[in-house]
């Protein structure tokens, strides 16, 4: 889906990698006030995760290569940071003096063996329900959000290339010595109420290569984030809050100040994760000593960390004493290039973004802070002037192609869906197409798109043709006309499509799912498909933030031609069909394209309900019957913490009335070597069919949690994936079950499932057994 886009950018602005030069660093690190030597302390590069730690004396020993100039951290836990400038080629020794931070603790009564900092988060976590502005309904707060994203990691050196003289004319700005190509930037004022975040006011965008519509998808980062949660999520994937129930077992708590401040007292305290591989933070909060609410806190998110692409993360809130946010402000650095600790072979995408209260002023005194600091990057005059490049419309070009899958022309007519250019079937061997479409250079609420397709096998031309009308009004009210002929497997069952709805909400993109299709993973696998004509007038509408419906009516022919002669017995049939589906989706964004429409899942159910009712006519009108189907599916995408995620689907559904096999309900089969997780592994297609049935997909991936206990394996970032499939209905007498387990992320692009089927072994057409693949990319 959409985050192709990162690809796409990162292959575009590809640059050589520069010589790199040795530095050496030799030193020790004391106390300025006693002089006395820190162990433990923390020696690192800024942004990389080149780095080392003092021993029991003090002293550390530091050597690397650098290809441009770095900012060295020291610091240590009771002690304020400093930060030096290294060029390449540095050779030096130094002695570092950290000043100690001064130490002012109260009615704190320490125990031998004890630990101070543990009452305190005790204490923080029973005061959560008073304190947790999620949880007061009638606590609001009006802010000023900003969201800002560029290319990072620029080095001098690459502006010397060809590909990068068009802007190297001023156009970007330079901070540290790297720079930022911005590609969008938005502001816009907010009320948060509760949980809910409510728009005040229009967004002010600016944006080049895409729309600001395609950045509000790419950019599903839900700041305004809540650390008295269990976890926190970041682009997707959930980390560990220093403030979850269960957070003992994965943080240390160090009890290191407090502090006097015209609102009380606050205790501060240091908390380190346990595993720097776990989706956890490092950083520091401060608590109230009254109330023991949260009143600021940073995390960061250690080097080590195995997240997919993720190089950088930094949180920085502050709460108002009314528990009300005041300030929050985040960066993620998201890595899609191979990197050595040495080398930066591609440009970084960063990604900034701010909460500002209107009306509050933060009363927490300043502190120091070890991370990258955003402070100084600001919108741009630079992106208007950026926009008519040559290389930022090519860029634009190309992002769109992926984004859409219609290859723009510079005309008001594009040529239309790529998928319909080739195809490689058992059916038609090969399929050669010459789509096209209008877009909005035409007409702003009409499209008209149409394909003719030549199949080598059937010599027969097939193809489409399609109106969509989208209804200008506050919320979506599109409608479209369309008319096919094409091989499909079953009847187009809507029903069994919503399991493949879109899948940017599971931030993922699949690249195998049916790209194997025409390989066969066994040789009783037989060729099912069917060929069908079909007109569907369609609608789509928008009733409340919640709630969607889809209604239809269909007149099409199926069965007639080769190659499903004989299969079971079929006749050629006609059938007509009217039907709805209704969607109740919770606290979900939703992004609307050029007629097409993307999910952003939340955490919470997906639930649809649909109706459909027909009649069919066999040919020469030797049968004629009524029908009609019922279905139900419930879909969840669960966050597990530390625990990993959870993904379920439950569907089940019944049809009223004798109907030709094509229209009974089919569960999905998998003939290829694939893996899809709403598809069957070891079922062929067209295989089993139901007039009642039940139907549940689940797949567990532990994100690493296992594999991360394991030293040398752990930083190979593998996933641990468990799979439960189950089928019941119609001609499966016997529930079909299958239980897979597998190793996720494997060179970050490749999971691998063992499946198993645990029943129906007397069908023999089938394996019991199978290894199957799957390429995509996630975080």
């Amino acid at each position: 889906m959409r985050h192709r886009f990162f690809i796409v950018i990162l292959f575009f602005f590809a640059a050589l990698v520069a010589t790199a030069q040795q530095v050496t660093l030799v030193g020790d690190i004391v106390s300025e006030e006693t002089g006395e030597p820190i162990p433990n302390a923390s020696i690192f590069f800024q942004g990389t995760s080149i780095g080392t730690s003092s021993n029991n004396e003090g002293s550390f020993f530091l050597q690397t290569e650098l290809t441009r100039r770095r900012v060295l951290v020291v610091s240590a836990i009771g002690y304020y940071s400093q930060r030096f400038q290294v060029e390449p080629g540095a050779m030096a020794g130094i002695q570092i003096a950290l000043k100690e931070k001064t130490t002012t603790i109260e009615e704190i009564y320490v125990r031998p063996g004890e630990n101070p900092a543990l009452p305190i988060i005790a204490a923080v976590k029973e005061h959560r329900k008073d304190n947790d502005r999620f949880m007061q309904p009638d606590l609001a707060a009006d802010v000023t959000t900003q969201t800002e994203l560029y290319i990072s990691d620029i080095d001098s050196r690459h502006l010397k290339r060809r590909l990068w003289r068009s802007l190297s004319s001023g156009f970007i700005p330079t901070e540290d010595s790297t720079f930022l190509l911005p590609l969008y930037h938005s502001q816009q004022p907010m009320r948060l109420v509760g949980n809910r975040v409510e728009p005040t006011g229009e967004a002010q965008t600016q944006a080049i290569i895409l729309s600001p519509t395609d950045y509000s998808g790419l950019l599903n980062n839900n700041s305004n984030y809540n650390f008295y949660q269990n976890s926190i999520s970041v682009l997707g994937r959930s980390f560990l809050s220093p403030l979850s129930t269960g957070s003992n077992a994965y943080y240390h708590y160090y009890l290191a100040d407090s502090i006097t401040t015209e609102d009380g007292k606050q205790y501060i305290i240091h908390y380190r994760t346990k595993n720097p591989y776990y989706a956890t933070f490092n950083g520091e909060m401060y608590i109230d000593s009254a109330t023991y609410a949260l009143r600021s806190i940073v995390a960061n998110m250690p080097q080590q960390t195995s997240v997919n692409f993720l190089r950088h993360l930094h949180i920085n809130q502050t709460l108002a004493p009314d528990n009300s946010l005041q300030e929050e402000s985040s960066s993620v650095l998201l890595d899609f290039a191979v990197k050595s600790d040495s080398s930066h072979l591609f440009p970084s995408v960063l990604l900034t973004s701010r909460y500002t209260n209107k009306e509050l002023v933060s009363r927490v005194p300043e502190r120091p802070n070890d991370t990258i600091s955003t402070d100084s990057i600001h919108a741009v005059p630079q992106i208007a002037a950026l926009d008519s490049l040559p290389i930022i419309r090519f860029a634009r070009w190309t992002a769109e192609i992926i984004n859409t899958g219609y290859i723009p022309t510079g005309t008001c007519i594009d040529i239309g869906n790529i998928q319909e250019i080739l195809q490689v079937n058992h059916h038609e061997t090969v399929h050669i197409g010459l789509p096209f479409r209008t877009n909005a250079k035409l007409m702003k609420n009409v499209s008209l798109e149409a394909s003719v397709g030549y199949g080598f096998r059937d010599r027969a031309f097939k193809g489409m043709g399609r109106i969509n009308v989208r209804i200008p009004a506050p919320r979506r009210h599109v409608f479209f006309f369309e008319y096919h002929d094409r091989y499909v497997w079953t009847e187009v069952d809507d029903f069994t499509r919503l399991l493949h709805e879109n899948g940017i909400g599971f931030r993922t993109m699949d690249f195998t799912a049916y790209a194997f299709e025409a390989l066969y993973s066994n040789k009783a696998a037989v060729n099912t498909a069917t060929r069908q004509r079909q007109f569907e007038l369609h609608f789509d509408n928008d009733w409340t933030d919640n709630i969607e419906t889809q209604m239809y009516a269909r007149v099409g022919w199926m069965g007639y031609g080769d190659p499903l002669v004989g299969y079971h017995n079929i006749p050629n049939f006609r059938y007509q069909t009217v039907g709805g589906i209704l969607r109740v989706g919770f606290q979900e964004r939703k992004i609307d394209g050029y007629f097409t429409r993307y999910h952003v899942y939340s955490h919470l159910p997906v639930l649809y309900f649909g109706i459909e009712g027909g009649s069919y006519q066999t040919n020469e009108m030797s049968r004629y019957g009524l029908f009609a189907k019922l279905n139900f599916l419930i879909r969840q995408h669960v966050s597990l913490g530390i625990g990993g995620t959870l993904d379920y689907a439950l569907q089940a559904g019944c049809i009223f009335g004798s109907v030709p096999y094509p229209l009974l309900h089919h569960f999905e089969g998998n003939q290829g070597y694939a893996y899809d997780p709403y598809r069957f592994t070891l079922m062929n297609n067209f295989q089993y069919a139901a007039d009642r049935f039940v139907a549940l997909h689940t797949e567990w991936n532990g994100q690493g949690i296992l594999f991360n206990l394991i030293p040398g394996v752990r930083r190979l970032r593998l996933r641990e994936l468990v799979t439960f499939k189950c089928a019941w209905g119609g001609e499966l007498t016997t529930p079909y079950v299958e239980l897979g387990c597998g190793i996720g992320n494997i060179l970050r692009v490749l999971d691998i499932h063992s499946v198993w089927r645990l029943t129906n072994w007397q069908d023999t057409a089938t394996p019991r057994w199978g290894i199957r693949f799957r390429l995509h990319i996630s975080l």
